[in-house]
């Protein structure tokens, strides 16, 4: 009887860790979408409201949500903080945030390659830069779209069949 508690357990944790790193793969297009979209907002700030840069991101930070969020939440906290940051610095710093909810390497070189332009020229290049960064994002979005068909049901069922492997080893 413990034996078979024990087995239980450790499928199930199995299984567990297999759907934890299926989530992962879930989430990463969502979070490309919440991207595009608050920096559609952004676009939309540059291009009508002609307001600050922090104020925007500001405003964006709170019609987002997400690591997007705060992603514009950090990078706004940067420009407002007085440190004497530009909006290139502030920008990569902030970049973190993306980093640690799960964007990969190409994605973020992408998007930090934009914080170079933000706020050295007139509105329209930088709206032509938004919109190029726009269109790699929904490269990117699409990629893991593909990904996540993929490798959500594979890590569901092997995370289970681990478990059921290791249960087996053990007796």
């Amino acid at each position: 009887m413990l034996r078979l508690f024990g087995a239980l357990i450790v499928i199930i944790g199995c299984g567990l860790g297999g759907m934890v790193v299926a989530k992962s793969y879930a989430l990463r297009p969502q979070h490309l979408r919440e991207l595009s979209n608050a920096l559609q907002l952004l676009a939309t700030e540059i291009d009508y409201a002609r307001t600050s840069l922090s104020e925007a991101c500001s405003k964006i930070a709170g019609q987002t949500k997400g690591p997007a969020a705060q992603f514009f939440a950090q990078f706004a906290a940067y420009l407002e903080g007085r440190s004497g940051m530009s909006a290139n610095e502030a920008w990569s710093k902030s970049l973190q945030v993306l980093a640690d909810a799960g964007f990969v390497k190409q994605e973020l070189e992408t998007i930090g390659h934009f914080g170079s332009v933000l706020g050295r020229s007139d509105a329209e290049d930088q709206l032509k830069h938004l919109a190029l960064l726009q269109t790699r994002l929904e490269q990117f979005g699409d990629q893991a779209e593909q990904e996540r068909e993929k490798m959500v049901r594979l890590w569901n069922y092997l995370g289970f069949c681990i478990g059921a492997l290791a249960v087996l080893m053990l007796i």
